[in-house]
């Protein structure tokens, strides 16, 4: 049904029990649309060649929209479908252009396998370094901005500071491929974090080359016999670790999260699960490592190797308890410096590349063709294990 619009003419249309779309007889594709309720709103409604459904695009309310500006307004978005742009699909372009950092980073750790501690990580960034950008728009973000910002944090840690525009950098390749304009094109072309490889001001903070010394290993084992003596079952569980630590190389969540389940006492065996690159590891256990789980399994009775008396059941964050070990001990040491003493000393003894990779649980590179057909199970590695055991014990 085609009509010519004028006002007395859609004011006479009376509502009937279910909708009507009356056509304009001047605009091709300019609809009145009347609902049961009464409301009568312009629209244009137009079928496109290769579509099955029309587009229906919402011009507003009538009489609050005159005839005459919404003939004009139907004409702009008809020539907008003419030239194959969706306004509708524009306007959740225009809504995704101008989605804020907050938003992103939702998105993004909603669609991102992250482990427990790099959302741990990322989370602290965005508190403590981005908070005064979460409302900002993507796009505003400049890069003088990032420039000012990476130049301030460096001031307190330039480590920290290089962490924190890598988090950003991440945030801006995700959008670039997550939010499409209406002709499905990146709506974020450029990443402003590559200012800093361009202007070279990234810090390049240097890996830690610290590690515990000949003399220092002993004296760290008879610090940890020491401090058990008078040790709660906490400070008792971090010593032990402490000590796991050393003598594996593994990483602290890997190590923390272990329970018995994987663990096998009789075969001298245990499986780490939840590693850092997503690979599960089964390793040995030689005579010194097995004693100490030995221990650990008559002291702990809810499943986790390091049983702690709180919320999640095992040793979550030994910081304060390495420190009270340290200040005991009078050796001083990080949990990279264990893991660095264990590889240094696996290298002393001339134990293999690609089994000191396994040992660690790091990932080899795609264009490593060799280390793809290297597979060394548990019971290969066990005589490096001893050996490597034997070193740190100064046998």
């Amino acid at each position: 049904m085609k009509l010519k619009f004028t006002k007395e003419i859609i004011s006479a249309i009376e509502p009937l029990d279910k909708r009507q779309r009356i056509q304009d007889a001047k605009v091709d594709g300019l609809v009145i649309e009347v609902l049961p309720s009464g409301r009568k709103s312009f629209r244009v409604y137009k079928r496109l060649k290769g579509q099955s459904s029309p587009v229906s695009i919402t011009l507003g309310q009538f009489p609050s929209l005159t005839i005459e500006n919404a003939r004009k307004k139907a004409l702009e978005e008809l020539s907008k479908l003419a030239h194959g742009i969706n306004p509708n699909e524009q306007a959740k372009a225009d809504v995704k252009s101008k989605i804020t950092l907050i938003e992103v980073y939702d998105d993004y750790i909603s669609q991102k396998e992250l482990s427990e501690s790099s959302l741990r990580g990322y989370n602290q960034i965005m508190r403590s370094y981005l908070a005064d950008w979460h409302k900002s728009a993507l796009a505003d973000i400049t890069e003088s901005m990032i420039k000012e910002k990476h130049a301030s944090l460096s001031c307190t840690s330039r480590a920290q500071a290089d962490y924190c525009m890598r988090v950003l950098r991440a945030l801006y390749n995700f959008a670039q491929f997550e939010y499409k304009n209406a002709q499905d094109k990146p709506i974020f072309l450029y990443n402003p974090v590559q200012i800093l490889s361009h202007k070279r001001q990234w810090n390049h903070v240097p890996r830690k080359q610290t590690r515990l010394t000949r003399s220092e290993i002993p004296k760290l084992l008879s610090g940890l016999n020491t401090v058990r003596k008078t040790a709660d079952t906490f400070l008792f569980a971090v010593c032990d670790f402490v000590e796991v630590a050393l003598f594996t190389g593994l990483r602290k969540s890997e190590l923390l999260n272990l329970k018995w389940e994987q663990v096998s006492l009789e075969e001298r065996t245990f499986r780490i699960l939840e590693t850092k690159n997503g690979d599960a590891l089964e390793l040995p256990m030689a005579d010194h490592l097995h004693s100490i789980f030995e221990r650990r399994k008559e002291m702990t009775s809810n499943g986790y190797i390091f049983q702690a008396e709180n919320d999640y059941g095992y040793v979550r964050e030994p910081k304060k308890s390495i420190q009270k070990i340290i200040d005991e001990t009078g050796i001083s040491f990080t949990l990279h410096d264990l893991r660095r003493t264990f590889t240094s000393t696996a290298e002393l003894l001339r134990v293999g590349t690609y089994t000191i990779k396994r040992l660690l649980n790091h990932k080899t590179g795609r264009n490593d063709v060799t280390a793809g057909y290297t597979i060394l199970t548990a019971e290969e590695l066990r005589p490096f294990t001893k050996e490597i055991e034997k070193k740190l014990l100064l046998k």
